[in-house]
């Protein structure tokens, strides 16, 4: 039986250690944050580890002192002070890889995990978050669990009461985040988008606002599967529509919403752990695989930058290469990157060349959509590649774009 976990004991168990995994989305314990608030110092040392989601998971575990780290794969505003003097240890990791790294690698002295009330064989289910800690929890030495009545037991992993050391049972509210509200440039790219998804097709779909807008775009479609990292609130509005399949419409490893969805999601989807939905040999036997994700910027070879905007690192590489690769193995798989022609600015985010980090190279590069068109990559010669590409940016950028291209190829 675990022992019965207090305030006081956490800030002991905290205090004797120096390496804490800590989950993101909503398996990010609100009550456990509170207990860190409450005695930062305990954290003094401490290096916290988890996947925590840009405009999501917004409390910044490095903050609690000046000695206290946070190792991950994202960087945001949130973490943007940490980063800066270097106490957040960004690392350049896909999904896939960071379960890897987790699973094989990776050592704790703590595993802070939130999960729903033990089921009659003795099972706590990790919920609507699980996504890592399948692979983290058994590195740890030692697992504190929140046994939270708010979490939904949903059909995916789960961790034994016998695993457990120390627990409390307390009635808390899950991390919210509801779909942002229509934008039209957006919604004008996810209808390009939504014209190329075929009824029948499995749909894989990024985190934020794009997803919301395509789930919108799709409501006239019939028999589609969502396999995925992410599900938000718009899959609800896809199965009352009669879009979903139906059997086994839905798999994915987090639910992050609001209350609705994590009272009716259990009913619509399996869980999976990353190890399972980002795992290529999966992706490459789904039939019609198609990964749709949004990019910052993507250059004239058809490379992708989905982490740095004007210079600054703002997010990671996350999912997308992993389900980009997966979606090109699969049989009729395609993989679709989409973003506004332009940023808020004005200025083109069909770009001579990157500004950032290539987070997906041009051998990867297969559909790019705005809300000018589609460019179909894959098999484009390279000067047959700039020129889709070009056809697809802001008209006023594209002149410009074309002589750039011109200049490097009399240079090449």
């Amino acid at each position: 039986m675990p022992e019965r976990l207090t305030p006081e004991r956490f800030r002991d168990l905290v205090r004797a250690s120096r390496e804490i995994y800590a989950p993101g989305c909503a398996g990010h314990s609100l009550l456990f944050e509170r207990w860190l608030v409450a005695s930062p110092d305990a954290a003094a040392d401490v290096t916290f580890t988890g996947v925590h989601i840009p405009t999501v998971n917004r409390f910044d575990f490095a903050s609690l002192t000046p000695r206290t780290q946070f190792r991950g794969i994202f960087l945001s505003s949130e973490r943007r002070a940490a980063f800066t003097d270097g106490r957040l240890l960004h690392l350049p990791l896909s999904y896939l890889d960071t379960w890897r790294w987790l699973e094989r690698e990776a050592r704790f002295d703590l595993a802070l995990v939130q999960v729903a009330p033990p089921d009659a064989h003795g099972d706590c289910s990790l919920g609507i978050a699980c996504d890592f800690t399948p692979a983290a929890w058994p590195r740890a030495r030692q697992v504190i669990a929140h046994v939270n009545p708010a979490m939904p037991r949903t059909h995916g992993p789960s961790i034994p009461w016998s695993g457990i050391d120390a627990a409390i049972d307390h009635e808390t509210p899950l991390l919210e985040v509801a779909d942002a509200g229509a934008d039209p440039v957006l919604a004008a790219v996810a209808m390009r988008v939504a014209a190329l998804v075929e009824d029948g097709d499995t749909i894989q779909l990024g985190l934020g606002r794009l997803q919301a807008e395509v789930l919108r775009a799709l409501a006239e479609h019939r028999n589609l599967r969502i396999h995925g990292g992410m599900v938000s609130d718009g899959v609800l509005a896809l199965a009352d529509a009669g879009a979903l399949a139906a059997s086994e419409p839905v798999t994915c490893g987090v639910a992050l919403g609001t209350g609705l969805l994590y009272r009716r999601v259990p009913e619509l989807a399996r869980f999976a752990p990353v190890g399972e939905t980002h795992d290529l040999a999966n992706l490459a036997r789904i039939p019609r695989f198609t990964a749709i994700n949004a990019a910052l910027e993507v250059d004239l070879f058809g490379q992708v930058n989905g982490e740095l905007a004007g210079g600054r690192q703002i997010s990671g590489v996350g999912g997308l290469a992993d389900f980009a690769r997966g979606a090109r193995l699969a049989p009729g798989g395609r993989s679709i990157i989409a973003l506004p022609a332009c940023d808020g600015d004005g200025r083109s985010r069909i770009v001579p060349g990157l500004a950032g980090p290539v987070s997906l190279s041009r051998l990867d590069a297969d559909l790019v959509v705005t809300e000018h068109g589609v460019a179909a990559l894959r098999h484009l010669d390279i000067d047959a590649r700039a020129a889709a590409l070009i056809a697809i940016a802001g008209p006023a950028h594209r002149d410009s774009l074309d002589r750039a291209w011109r200049e490097w190829r009399a240079r090449a």
